[in-house]
């Protein structure tokens, strides 16, 4: 997807999405449910984030030109958050491999397991008072156990009967 050239950069053939979405890394998306709504993205960017150079970089690339900006449009521009880090960083990044550990696959370049949102999440642990109540409502069943005879003889020593005089 980042390759420069783009006759070598994945989509960019005659297969175009179909290359990208059988590519390994996102093999384990399934799209059809992703495009219908049904499953969240694996990523969605942050809305108030501009991801882009600064103002002064796109400047310099522009095809308009003569535009001057004053101290107010600086202002302006320095509440954004670019989302962009300077290209010497970018290069020491690289060099270093410092993010190399990241660049992990599983079993025949899958995502890892830690990566993959298909995968369930363990359970959430149940709160102290559920633990306790359970616990308790346990405790409970086991020791007076209601069964049908039970219950039966409980309704028959209650039980009042009349003889045919009317005197219980």
């Amino acid at each position: 997807l980042l390759t420069k050239e783009v006759k070598r950069r994945l989509g960019c053939q005659e297969g175009g999405a179909v290359d990208v979405k059988r590519h390994p890394f996102f093999r384990v998306i399934n799209f059809k449910r992703l495009e219908a709504g049904i499953m969240d993205p694996p990523f969605v960017p942050d809305p108030r984030a501009v991801y882009c150079k600064d103002v002064l970089d796109i400047e310099q690339f522009s095809t308009v030109k003569g535009v001057n900006l004053d101290q107010t449009d600086d202002d302006f521009y320095t509440k954004f958050s670019t989302g962009s880090v300077s290209i010497p960083w970018q290069n020491e990044m690289t060099e270093t491999e410092c993010f190399k550990e990241l660049n992990v696959y599983g079993p025949n370049r899958t995502l890892s397991p830690d990566l993959n949102r298909s995968h369930p999440p363990e359970p959430p642990k149940k709160s102290l008072l559920h633990r306790i109540f359970k616990r308790q409502h346990q405790n409970n069943s086991n020791s007076s156990p209601c069964t049908k005879s039970s219950l039966n003889h409980d309704v028959n020593t209650n039980h009042i009967s009349t003889n045919s005089t009317g005197s219980s």
